[in-house]
């Protein structure tokens, strides 16, 4: 009864501890912690599938909270020796906090993608998930429960021999309690989690130290992978005497259903809607993360192929334009390329440059505008630029544009959307989307001025969409197989010029048939940028650029296109 009080963390803070735990029973503290309070969202997802189910079983259920408890018993049993227990302990608290409250307030996911998006996060992106919600949390989950770890000294065995077996015979205890669960429910168990995969991706702590683990293995073995270039063959086939100037900008968390272009009932495009554009209405991402989206859009692999280590380490679709002597920039508003800009000229913005648009580090996507209509008056070559906005990116809505696109109110005006109405957060995001209209409706201007000279286009994909509560999920990045479509619809707009049309010799009535009707993907990018480039090589294929089926070719251009797709 004593050690029990010892574990009480209000009595510890009233008075410093005096008395000792056992390190075993400091373990099972610490588990039991982990198990219940820092598994909040494994409990409410379960208590969705179980009551939606109309059949299950009292006593199976029961069983669950025991197995997470042994397991969690496992872990730090594994993890907790003597001297460096403590740093250990309070460091996977303040994850789990972290972790727990993405999971319960935007119904976010820990899997290998999530983790890979976390490390490739930028300091200004991970600062506007900072609210006062995630400060009372950890304060709850993380600032009190430390307070109790530092107060209490843990009394471990006398000798290294001793501690061993200690932690030898606590293993086969936990081992026991799951075998001994798993003779009797294993056909339970395997179902749920076959039936619900994701349950996996909510086990605090083993979710993202699982996650993590995996990350930094293939992090030390891609160190020994050879970089593979592709497409060293590629010619422009440009004799037109006009250069092709080709706009391509990448969207940020940008979803397609928002845009009154595919038929929402906001007037969310009021300027493009004037611009004579040509809008996918059926586009699906190839992930809900940028961290994996933006890769494998850039990358000859498709959704089914992807293999982020592969991509890492193989030349995109700008390294193939690059080696057809195509002028290529990158010109980044959000946080970076993750990689596929490497080997050409690349910038990020500088916020510090322009004080009216940027604060806090991050800035409204206007600043890509600043000296575009030189860069595109003055291409002596063909060229393509390529413009990464910072978009929709949450959950900070509010802060994607500037006060006179606030259309659509009330609005939600701080991170913590989920205490925002589900009217107030549609309100935000679709401002932002009326933002991005203006931004790609300035940039078809900028490029209307050099028509005369210049053969211009632009085209615009996202990399990923978002939840804005529906279901009870916020923001994005889940698994791609339980995404909803909200997470993976995009859109994907396209304007070309008249000089652009006419060489090409584009069949508009065509395209804008196809865009309508047909099914497209991200997989698409890469031979449709090709091809609007006017790149000849053996990697490209026809089948998957966009214009081709509506250009006009000669028997002449025919031929070559049929022997690239082989």
């Amino acid at each position: 009864m004593q050690e029990y009080a010892a574990c009480d963390v209000t009595q510890g803070l009233v008075s410093p501890m005096k008395r000792q735990l056992s390190s075993a029973f400091f373990i099972f503290c610490i588990a039991l912690f982990f198990a219940s309070v820092q598994n909040t969202a494994l409990w409410q997802h379960l208590w969705q599938i179980l009551t939606a189910s109309q059949h299950f079983d009292i006593a199976f259920l029961a069983t669950i909270p025991v197995l997470i408890l042994a397991l969690c018993f496992a872990i730090f049993t594994l993890l907790v020796w003597p001297i460096i227990y403590k740093p250990i302990v309070i460091a996977l608290l303040a994850c789990s906090t972290l972790a727990t409250y993405a999971m319960v307030s935007y119904g976010q996911y820990f899997n290998y993608g999530m983790i890979v998006n976390i490390f490739e996060t930028n300091s200004s992106e991970a600062t506007s998930y900072l609210s006062v919600s995630v400060f009372l949390w950890l304060l709850f989950l993380f600032f009190i429960p430390s307070v109790f770890v530092l107060l209490t000294k843990v009394r471990f065995p006398s000798t290294f021999r001793g501690l061993l077996a200690q932690k030898l015979v606590m293993l086969i205890v936990s081992v026991a309690v799951v075998g001994a669960i798993a003779s009797v429910y294993y056909k339970d168990y395997a179902s749920l989690v076959r039936n619900n995969s994701e349950i996996k991706a909510l086990i605090n702590p083993t979710n993202y130290l699982s996650a993590s683990f995996r990350y930094a293995k293939y992090r030390l073995y891609e160190k020994n992978i050879p970089f593979k270039t592709i497409g060293t063959d590629a010619k422009d086939m440009n004799t037109s005497g006009a250069p092709n100037v080709i706009v391509l900008v990448v969207g940020e968390t940008s979803r397609a259903m928002n845009y009154s272009l595919n038929g929402y009932d906001r007037d969310t495009n009021p300027h493009l809607s004037k611009q004579g554009v040509v809008s996918f209405q059926h586009v699906t991402s190839c992930g809900t993360a940028t961290a994996v989206s933006v890769p494998c859009m850039f990358s000859i692999m498709t959704h089914d192929s992807y293999n982020a280590t592969t991509a890492r380490h193989q030349e995109g679709v700008l390294d193939v334009l690059k080696h057809a002597n195509v002028d290529v920039s990158w010109i980044d508003n959000d946080g970076g390329c993750k990689g596929v800009c490497d080997r050409v000229e690349h910038m990020n913005i500088d916020a510090s440059a322009f004080p009216k648009s940027c604060s806090n580090g991050t800035c409204y996507d206007d600043v890509l505008l600043n000296g575009l209509a030189d860069r595109v008056r003055n291409a002596k070559q063909d060229t393509v630029i390529i413009l990464h906005l910072m978009g929709s990116h949450g959950p900070t809505y509010f802060e994607r544009y500037p006060p006179e696109f606030r259309i659509f109110t009330p609005s939600c005006d701080t991170a913590d959307i989920q205490n925002c109405s589900r009217q107030e957060v549609l309100n935000t995001y679709d401002n932002t989307i009326v933002y991005t209209d203006y931004i790609l409706s300035q940039v078809i201007d900028i490029l209307k001025g050099a028509d005369q000279s210049h053969q211009t286009a632009m085209l615009y994909l996202s990399d990923h969409g978002e939840s804005l509560g529906e279901d009870g999920i916020y923001l994005h990045g889940l698994p791609y197989g339980i995404a909803p479509k909200e997470q993976k619809s995009v859109p994907m707009i396209l304007w070309m010029s008249p000089l652009f049309k006419e060489d090409h010799k584009v069949d508009l009535t065509c395209l804008e048939q196809n865009a309508k009707e047909n099914q497209y993907s991200q997989d698409n990018l890469f031979h449709t940028l090709l091809g609007m480039a006017s790149v000849s090589t053996k990697v490209y294929q026809p089948s998957l650029d966009m214009l081709y089926h509506c250009e006009k070719h000669s028997d002449a251009q025919q031929q070559p296109s049929s022997n690239l797709a082989n």
